[in-house]
C-alpha cells in the first residue's frame, strides 16, 4: 500500500523495528490469550517495550526521552494498530505522559514523568469523562484542598487500563473554577476502580471513582487547562495513527482472502465490483494517514493555530474510516468474517470502541467547524 508520506531512513527504521517485534510478540494466537486475562497484557512484554525508549519517545532527552516528536510516535501507534497491540501504550506512554510534560515544570511532575518515561510506572490520565471523550479536561473531578493536602472527589468515567495503571493522573477543577492536575495512588483509601468490559477486548477499561482520595499536584497552576487541551490533541492524533494502522491491516487481510477464496471457477478478487470497494477503502484510508502526519507535523512544529482543526480531521477521517473498512472487511469474508473465530472481527471491534475514544465523529466534526468558524 502506498502513500505520499515521506519517511526518512530514521524515520522507516523506527518502523521497520516496530513491525518485527510487535508482530513476533502478537501474533493473533496470543492476542486471544490475553483478552481472556483481567490485565490484557503481559508485564514482561511492557519491560520490552520500555527497553526500547518507546515509552519516551516524543520526549526530550533532558526528560529521559529519546528525542524524537509525536511524528515518530504516530509511527509506534500505527504498527501497534496494525498488530492490535494490547499494551497500555496509549494510556501511558501517551495520554498520562503527556499530560505530566505539558501541564508544568515541578519537582513532583518530574519525578512522576521520569517514571512513566522510563517504563517502570504505568500510569493512566483520569479526565474528559468517559474515555477522554470531551476536551474540557476536568470532567466531573473536583479537588478539595486542606491546607498543604488535596483529596479529590468525583467520577472520572470509562478510563484506559483504569484497574492495573499503578499511578493515577487526574485533572481536577479546584474551586476557583482552574484546573489542577495531580497524582493518586490508586491504593489509596477513596479509590474505586470498576473493571467495566467494551466489545474491544484487546483494550481493557475501568470505571474510576475518588471519594475523597489523597493526592499530590504535579502542575504549575498556570495554564493547565491549555496544557491539558494540548496533550488530549496529541493523544488523538496518536489513536488516529493506530486507526489508520488497523485499517491498512483489515485491507490486507481481505486482499489475501480475496485471492484464496474461490467461487465460479476462479478466486473472489477477479470480480469487479469487488475491487471497486476494495479501491474505495484503500483510497479512504490512504487519505486519513495523510490527515493523521499532516496532524502530528504541525504538533511537531507548533503551528499552534493549525493544531486543533488538524487533530480533529485526522481523527474524523480515521473514525469513519477504521469503522467502515472494518465492516467491510467482515463482509468481504462471507460467513467467516462473523465469526468469533477470525481475526478481521477483532479489528472490526476495536474500530468502534477506538472511534469513541478522545471524541468520536460528530465531536470531531463540530470542533473542526467551531475552529474554522464556519
Amino acid at each position: 500500500m502506498t502513500t505520499t508520506v515521506m519517511l526518512s531512513a530514521e524515520q522507516d527504521e523506527i518502523r521497520s523495528v516496530a513491525r518485527s517485534f510487535l508482530t513476533a510478540r502478537y501474533p493473533s494466537d496470543r492476542i486471544r490469550e490475553l483478552m481472556a486475562t483481567p490485565a490484557g497484557f503481559e508485564e514482561s512484554s511492557w519491560r520490552e517495550i520500555a527497553e526500547l525508549g518507546w515509552a519516551g519517545i516524543a520526549f526530550d532527552e533532558d526528560q529521559g526521552g529519546a528525542g524524537y516528536t509525536v511524528v515518530e510516535r504516530c509511527l509506534l501507534m500505527e504498527e501497534m494498530g496494525r498488530a492490535l497491540c494490547p499494551a497500555p501504550y496509549l494510556s501511558s506512554g501517551v495520554l498520562a505522559a503527556d499530560a505530566v510534560a505539558l501541564a508544568g515544570d515541578t519537582a513532583a511532575g518530574r519525578e512522576v514523568l521520569a517514571g512513566i518515561v522510563d517504563g517502570s510506572v504505568r500510569g493512566t490520565l483520569v479526565a474528559a469523562g468517559d474515555l477522554c471523550s470531551n476536551l474540557s479536561p476536568a470532567g466531573e473531578m473536583v479537588v478539595r484542598a486542606t491546607g498543604h493536602s488535596f483529596e479529590l472527589i468525583g467520577c472520572g468515567g470509562l478510563t484506559l487500563d483504569g484497574h492495573t495503571a499503578q499511578l493515577l493522573v487526574v485533572a481536577a477543577a479546584t474551586d476557583g473554577g482552574e484546573i489542577g492536575l495531580f497524582a493518586v495512588d490508586p491504593d489509596a483509601a477513596g479509590v474505586t476502580r470498576t473493571p467495566a468490559p467494551t466489545v474491544d477486548e484487546t483494550r481493557k477499561t475501568a470505571v474510576i471513582e475518588l471519594a475523597g482520595a489523597p493526592a499530590r499536584r504535579l502542575d504549575s497552576g498556570d495554564g493547565t487547562a491549555a496544557a491539558l487541551t494540548a496533550a488530549l490533541h496529541r493523544g488523538t492524533v496518536s489513536i488516529a495513527a493506530e486507526m489508520v494502522g488497523g485499517a491498512r491491516r483489515a485491507i490486507e487481510m481481505t486482499v489475501s482472502y480475496m485471492h484464496e477464496r474461490e467461487q465460479f471457477g476462479g478466486p473472489i478478487g477477479r470480480f469487479q465490483a469487488l475491487k471497486h470497494r476494495l479501491a474505495d477503502l484503500h483510497v479512504r484510508i490512504d487519505a486519513a494517514r495523510e490527515g493523521v502526519y499532516a496532524a502530528a507535523d504541525a504538533i511537531a512544529d507548533d503551528r499552534t493555530d493549525h493544531i486543533p482543526a488538524m487533530v480533529a480531521a485526522a481523527k474524523y477521517s480515521a473514525s469513519i474510516g477504521y469503522v467502515l473498512t472494518t465492516a467491510e472487511a467482515v463482509q468481504l469474508h462471507g460467513g467467516i468474517g462473523f465469526t468469533e473465530e477470525h481475526d478481521v472481527g477483532l479489528y472490526y471491534k476495536r474500530a468502534l470502541v477506538s472511534a469513541e475514544t478522545l471524541g468520536n465523529a460528530a465531536d470531531q466534526a463540530e470542533r473542526v467547524a467551531v475552529t474554522l468558524d464556519v
